[in-house]
């Protein structure tokens, strides 16, 4: 009868190379290297020419943390247990496992449907390691294989939303260099700049105007929102950061745009945000709605509702606003 092995009796040499290890624990190589660097769930030893060099040690702990993440354990929970907790752990969710026949029933998955959080946390992950070691390609690379898992508007709101938020908190506690900002945002602005025109247009479209107001230099927010729209069979008319009101206003007349979206992000206390969205609303027609979006909005939250305009909680708001405001079924104007 087959025998569990023991934990002093798992050899921790170091012998195998990562590929070896990925083939091994289901893990693909850059998740298991952004794992290490952000989570240290193993230390591999090096060879002479500098290659990593995983023990079988590693490859059962690496094994296990993938199923107890499966099973819904989170990874930093997880990442400082010992290989025989994590046994445990592995062990006590095994005895509440459904059968795959229920599972089946229960789940279907379907590419209009956002990833589980796990999986969107682990492409978050991989993405973050190409930022860290300044990989460009790598990083082109998964931005386009995470857009084919799943639809652009649950990549958006799953995926490069919270990888902004990430690497900006990174950079602001200094885990990350401003370097490591600005690759990823030339190489996101060019990636999400390009989404916007994917589709095919037949100029009947509603249209809206997507800037930044004066001061806001971040456009990726801005971009997102213009990739977002398109899908929903809206025209936008994106005109970059930095946008002064007066211009964002005569754009909006002189396209005959039915709505303006704004983004705000850095810095949230800049003096000229009030005035100037003071001024764009006095200068837009009363029926062209104003939704305010960006990590810096709820700073302004009194002015925003003073000034009657509309600031969505997420992305899916902010689409059911656009979708009820194309269908004429929009009440957010008095």
């Amino acid at each position: 009868m087959a025998t569990l092995e023991t934990i002093s009796s798992v050899d921790t040499s170091p012998r195998h190379p990562i590929r070896l290890v990925a083939n091994r624990t289901g893990l693909t190589v850059d998740l298991i290297r952004a794992w290490e660097k952000r989570y240290h769930v193993v230390e591999p030893a090096r060879s002479d020419t500098k290659r990593r060099l995983y023990s079988d040690y590693d490859i059962e702990r690496l094994r296990l943390i993938r199923i107890a993440k499966q099973n819904g354990r989170r990874l930093v929970d997880v990442a400082p247990l010992t290989l025989e907790a994590l046994r445990d752990v592995v062990s006590e969710d095994s005895r509440y496992e459904v059968s795959q026949d229920v599972q089946a029933e229960i789940y279907r998955p379907s590419w209009t449907s956002p990833l589980e959080s796990s999986e969107s946390a682990d492409d978050i992950d991989a993405l973050l390691f190409s930022v860290q070691t300044m990989d460009q390609h790598r990083f082109d690379q998964l931005l386009q294989e995470g857009l084919v898992k799943q639809s652009l508007p649950a990549f958006l709101q799953t995926v490069i939303g919270p990888l902004l938020a990430e690497i900006g908190e990174s950079t602001r506690l200094g885990k990350m260099r401003i370097a490591h900002e600005h690759m990823a945002t030339a190489h996101l602005r060019t990636f999400i700049g390009a989404l916007r025109f994917r589709e095919t247009y037949t100029g009947n479209e509603p249209k809206i105007v997507i800037t930044t107001p004066t001061g806001q230099l971040h456009e990726l927010g801005a971009l997102m929102v213009a990739a977002l729209v398109s899908v929903d069979g809206w025209l936008p008319v994106y005109l970059g950061p930095n946008t002064p009101a007066d211009e964002i206003a005569a754009c909006a007349m002189q396209s005959g745009a039915r709505a303006v979206s704004l983004s705000l992000t850095y810095p949230a206390d800049d003096p000229r945000i009030p005035t100037e969205l003071t001024r764009l609303r006095s200068q837009l027609e009363s029926n062209i709605p104003v939704f305010v979006g960006g990590s810096a909005a709820s700073h302004h939250h009194e002015l925003i509702n003073r000034l009657g305009l509309l600031s969505p909680k997420s992305l899916d708001d902010l689409r059911h606003s656009l979708n009820m405001l194309r269908d004429n079924r929009f009440q957010g104007i008095a």
